[in-house]
């Protein structure tokens, strides 16, 4: 394949979209509305746990990861939200 073949099919593949849901971006309404839902961290059993919340006629979904973090010589649960927002059990 020479150079400008290689371009021109480099230029005609479809460019990926990312999905409606996947850009969804709660506000602090609604993500004070999952925090309420969310499960002590400490009894769930799974990794991570899925917040249903109504947004006008449809419902989206918040994701919680569950991972344990050191805090001196306890390692306790605690809810994580994107990466970025740590959740305590009394913030619930």
């Amino acid at each position: 394949m020479n150079e400008d073949t290689q371009k021109q099919t480099e230029m005609e593949r479809p460019r990926r979209r990312k999905s409606g849901s996947s850009q969804f971006i709660p506000n602090v309404t609604q993500f004070n509305e999952a925090l309420e839902s969310l499960p002590d961290p400490e009894v769930w059993s799974e990794d991570s746990y899925e917040c249903r919340i109504a947004v006008g006629d449809s419902k989206r979904s918040i994701w919680f990861n569950r991972r344990r973090i050191n805090r001196g010589n306890e390692r306790p649960y605690r809810w994580i939200y994107n990466g970025k927002i740590l959740v305590r059990k009394r913030d619930i």
